[in-house]
């Protein structure tokens, strides 16, 4: 049986980190800008400021998320709201770096994980950031040597808690000395498999989990439809679930959840927010956003939950694929659905 167990209330914490977050955040590859189409920074920074007029103190970010700018322009969006940088956790990564030109390559050795929370600290103009990932290995130092390199900096003060992103469960059981609070892993209703797998290697050795693409790069935001065409610099143009057959199919399955989000008075977004929420795969979920209008209604994903048969039902109607990981959950699940009432 599966032991992930759900969180009962819309605020978390990470360890090491004294304040509590939303459960729901903005992640920030949408608004840096790379790789997601056409975008202006008066926007990006709109959006920033809605979340955090929304109730949304969970930000996450990377420095290769528009070449840095990403993390100038959060720093921009909390300053224009008083107190709303003191309330917020911030996460930022390291791991890739880039030239001039603006060419990138992964690069997870200590001295540029060092010279890289350095420059997020400048950027975001703080003295010590509360959440720091592994954002990429490079495929040449060891995980063992780039995890020690961040926790240097934990104990210099510069961060207050490590976290690890695109690693495998079996990664995450041999850094458990290292103290890792936080792993983010990509999950959502359509593809739930990696978040559940990553989800029991995580709470076995304390840390958080943090689902990003938590909409499926916008499918399940309900706005996508057939006729979508994404700019040539979308990376969803390669994103497996946009490409012919599946796009339609995954489009077949938002409708599935559309019905239920009818019922429910809930758009598509919210139900799909808060299956993951309430299932136990995550600890927090996050959304891009490049408008304020849709961080209005991702908000709107907090602040209750879905009755145990939607749940039941989206888990068995909507998931595109089933591994092992999630395949046990939902059969504790079914098991729970059918046993009787006390």
């Amino acid at each position: 049986m599966s032991t992930l167990s759900p969180r009962t209330e819309d605020r978390f914490r990470i360890p090491g980190v004294d304040q509590w977050a939303s459960r729901v955040g903005l992640g920030g590859a949408a608004t840096g800008g790379h790789g997601w189409g056409a975008r202006d920074d008066d926007a990006a920074v709109a959006a920033i400021r809605a979340a955090a007029e929304a109730g949304i103190t969970f930000f996450d970010t990377a420095d290769v998320y528009g070449l840095g700018l990403a993390e100038r322009l959060l720093r921009l969006g909390l300053d224009q709201i008083p107190g709303a940088l003191e309330r917020s956790v911030i996460a930022t990564k390291g791991g890739v770096r880039w030239d001039d030109h603006g060419r990138t390559v992964r690069d997870s050795s200590p001295t540029h994980l060092a010279a890289a929370a350095e420059a997020s600290l400048r950027r975001l103009g703080v003295e010590c950031i509360p959440l720091y990932y592994l954002h990429w290995q490079d495929g040449k130092t060891p995980l063992e040597d780039s995890i020690g390199a961040l926790v240097r900096l934990r104990e210099q003060g510069k961060v207050r808690a490590v976290g690890v992103s695109n690693v495998l469960p079996a990664e995450l059981r041999v850094l458990a000395s290292a103290r890792i609070a936080a792993v983010q892993v990509k999950g959502n209703l359509l593809e739930p498999d990696e978040a559940f797998a990553v989800a029991e290697a995580a709470q076995a050795i304390g840390a958080v989990v943090i689902c990003s693409s938590a909409l499926a790069d916008g499918l399940l935001s309900g706005a996508i439809g057939l006729g979508r065409v994404f700019d040539q610099d979308d990376h969803r143009r390669r994103y497996p679930l946009f490409q012919p057959g599946a796009f339609e199919e995954a489009l077949r399955r938002v409708e599935i959840a559309r019905g239920h989000a009818d019922a429910l008075g809930r758009s598509v977004a919210q139900v799909a927010l808060r299956w993951l929420l309430d299932c136990g795969s995550a600890d927090a979920v996050l959304c891009g956003a490049k408008r304020p209008e849709q961080l209005t209604d991702n908000a709107g994903a907090l602040g209750w939950s879905l009755p145990p048969d939607r749940l039941h039902a989206l888990a068995r109607g909507v998931p595109m694929s089933t591994g092992s990981a999630f395949k046990r959950w939902r059969e504790a699940d079914t098991r729970r659905a059918r046993r009787p009432a006390s």
